[in-house]
């Protein structure tokens, strides 16, 4: 996968070099608070070598999102293709450290996948999976244009699915390229 940019954003592939920071991230109970658990540093470990597998045999991943103006790491984002009753779908996911909560990176990261997967990858339908209770992601995917299709159970949780489709992204996309 490529390296892809927004406006405040650089998203690359995760390295090695990133342990200290995802492994942060992954263990911060204020990030984590709507997945089943925190994860351990060589969870995390274990994580960067899936992610950099994936770069090597997929069109899509989890990426290292890089602050531009601070050049600090503040997260991860992407596109994963992820299994829903029997059907896999590209889902944009993002994660950022607190400390750049409520700034619009969330929505900036989102849309950046969201256009690619879209234009470069030519996706019909693009989801996010989200729990009922986190309202920031719901407010995300409402604003890069999804909406609630459905509830369903993810990972033993019931989630959340938002979705937009090709023929919804088209006139978003053509109006926010110019």
């Amino acid at each position: 996968m490529k390296t892809i940019e927004s406006e405040r954003i650089l998203f690359r592939r995760i390295t090695d070099d990133d342990l200290d920071a995802l492994a942060a991230l992954y263990a911060d109970p204020d990030v984590m608070r709507y997945y089943p658990r925190t994860r351990t540093r060589e969870e995390t470990r274990e994580s960067i070598k899936t992610y950099q597998k994936k770069y090597e045999t997929e069109q899509v991943c989890l990426m290292a999102a890089i602050h531009k103006r601070e050049n600090k790491f503040i997260g991860r984002c992407g596109i994963v293709l992820q299994e829903i009753e029997g059907e896999i779908f590209p889902e944009v996911g993002y994660m950022l450290d607190k400390f750049f909560w409520r700034g619009g990176l969330g929505t900036e990261a989102a849309l950046a996948f969201r256009d690619y997967g879209f234009r470069e990858l030519s996706y019909p339908k693009i989801i996010s999976i989200i729990h009922p209770l986190n309202l920031a992601s719901q407010g995300v995917a409402k604003n890069i244009g999804m909406t609630l299709e459905r509830t369903t159970i993810f990972d033993t949780i019931e989630c959340q699915v938002y979705s937009i489709t090709r023929d919804q992204w088209e006139p978003l996309g053509a109006a926010e390229k110019n």
